[in-house]
């Protein structure tokens, strides 16, 4: 079963899908974006309240490296594709390369989508959380999203 998830497509829908049903299992309206849509993978909205917001998600097959002991975790980002702002968020997802485990979810601020977070590689930009701290600060942090919509 493990390998059958190895399209990139398949991956991405799976993490969007992901942060979408954690997002209206906690009573928030949420649209994905039509395919092909830059930078915005899903709207979500507090119909309560009328705010809304704007996540790009990002995820990997296995995005954590290193060991259990001293593990990182890195993904793809482009720099130029949407401004940063307070109403916009990534939500990073680690499918751990088993579907039967519950993915990590690291929800980010866009402002804080930068260097040092972001490395430049020859192939490309990518957002890296290198340490356990910084992994506390973001993993399952749907508070970030939830205060972004609150009154």
């Amino acid at each position: 079963m493990a390998n059958r998830i190895r399209d990139k497509a398949l991956i991405g829908a799976a993490g969007e899908h992901y942060v979408a049903f954690r997002l209206i299992a906690s009573g928030y309206a949420v649209g994905l974006a039509p395919r092909g849509t830059s930078a915005i993978d899903l709207l979500v909205a507090n119909s309560g309240t009328g705010k809304s917001i704007t996540i790009q998600t990002k995820t990997g097959w296995k995005a954590m490296y290193g060991s259990a002991v001293e593990p990182w975790w890195k993904w793809p980002v482009s720099m130029s594709r949407q401004e940063p702002r307070d109403t916009f968020f990534y939500a990073f997802v680690d499918l751990k390369g088993d579907p039967s485990q519950t993915p990590d979810v690291f929800i980010v601020p866009s402002v804080e989508v930068a260097p040092p977070l972001v490395e430049e590689f020859t192939v490309g930009n990518w957002f890296v959380i290198e340490d356990e701290e910084d992994a506390r600060k973001y993993r399952d942090c749907w508070g970030l999203i939830s205060a972004a919509l609150a009154e």
